[in-house]
């Protein structure tokens, strides 16, 4: 049979250790997915690491987690919860950022459970400076007068011990967020509502409002660009719906920069809170690099792998299925909604060949993952009849 010749571009994960999600004959390649014929593009890439945001303090008030407490064991269940997902959704890397050695108060016992990961190096952690001392220096500039301060206590060496460090090339948090912030008080930007809401308070012996307001990245004077700094600069009380307007403004802008200098996704939308700060609904293509954990966690559960992954699996286990190139498969499907159907029904046809039953070995996972993508692949061939030949 003679092979078409067709200009299909190559997916970047379609070149990552052999989990790659097209078919290559000849020299060419026909994509299993055929994603050009969906009304949503198939965007979800596998070579991008995963950015670890649900562990952050600022991020997590957003959803209602004071910044200063401690994690609880609910709270250390879930993020292991989210972890495991995170392991699962990428070929590459977990990535903290460097303020997590000291502004995640739990982070050493998070750390100690996620330490076959860590030797592994499997966890990197990411700044713009490489030396902890210096980059001590330059948070606690950030920090100063905060009562608060953690940047006053000794470099956390112990936590870095395994982990990998990832630099970051691009201009630091601080600038970014002060860039989107001085946009989203535009007319049509995303602050306008709270600089409308707070100039019907403004007194009038304190000049325009809305100077005041786009001047807060210089009123910071090089302070950290979070929510009670801000507010600080601000000599009007905001209310609880301004206030978490610019909470979440904040957080998101936060999460985008690093989304972008890393070129990295995050894992989202869990059952016990999103986390997200709206990444998913912004524009592409940032909103591509948030990943559904609902969706994942569903399609782990028709696949009856789900209480393994979450209760019985080690973390040598899960590297292990994410290594295969029919595990990427499904997961890719499960982040979009023509293959999502997809796989529904090919784990009905995988029935036919296995009794699906709840795996309880990573034996059993690797079977099921395989007959199951085996299937999705003749599901996906069947209904489209331009590549049965």
């Amino acid at each position: 049979m003679t092979v078409p010749q067709q200009d299909v571009s190559a997916r970047r994960d379609g070149y990552v250790a052999g989990r790659d999600l097209h078919l290559h004959v000849a020299g060419q390649q026909l994509s299993l997915y055929p994603e050009e014929r969906f009304a949503t593009p198939l965007t979800y890439d596998r070579a991008r690491p995963i950015f670890v945001q649900y562990l952050n303090p600022e991020i997590r008030s957003c959803y209602g987690r004071p910044p200063t407490a401690s994690f609880t064991e609910t709270d250390l269940s879930q993020a292991l919860h989210a972890t495991r997902l995170a392991v699962l959704a990428t070929d590459e890397h977990l990535i903290l950022p460097a303020s997590y050695l000291f502004e995640v108060p739990s982070l050493s016992v998070f750390l100690t459970r996620i330490r076959s990961l860590v030797v592994r190096g499997t966890v990197h952690y990411s700044s713009h400076i490489a030396d902890l001392d210096s980059y001590v220096e330059h948070k606690a500039v950030e920090y100063r007068s905060d009562v608060r301060n953690p940047y006053e206590l000794t470099p956390h060496r112990s936590l870095t011990d395994g982990l990998v460090w990832r630099p970051r090339y691009a201009q630091n948090t601080a600038t970014d967020i002060g860039e989107s912030w001085r946009a989203a008080l535009e007319p049509d930007g995303q602050l306008a509502g709270t600089l409308t809401g707070i100039a019907r308070r403004w007194p009038a012996r304190l000049g325009d409002v809305e100077t005041h307001l786009r001047e807060v990245p210089e009123r910071l004077d090089g302070q950290a660009f979070i929510s009670r700094f801000v507010r600080a600069t601000v000599p009007v009380t905001l209310d609880a719906e301004e206030r978490a307007r610019v909470d979440m403004f904040l957080s998101r802008e936060y999460l985008a920069s690093y989304l972008r200098d890393l070129d990295a996704a995050i894992v989202a939308d869990f059952d016990f809170g999103d986390f997200s700060c709206g990444v998913r609904q912004m524009q592409a293509p940032l909103a591509d690099r948030g990943l559904s954990a609902r969706s994942f966690d569903l399609g782990l559960r028709w696949l009856g792998i789900h209480e393994f992954v979450h209760r019985g699996a080690r973390w040598r286990d899960l590297l292990s299925l994410r290594s295969t190139a029919e595990f990427g498969a499904i997961a890719t499907a499960t982040q979009h909604p023509v293959l999502r159907a997809r796989l529904r029904e090919a784990v009905i046809r995988g029935r036919k060949r296995i009794k699906l039953q709840n795996a309880t070995t990573v034996q059993q996972a690797h079977t099921v993952v395989s007959v199951v993508a085996s299937k999705l692949d003749v599901t996906l061939n069947q209904t489209d009849p331009d590549r049965r030949a």
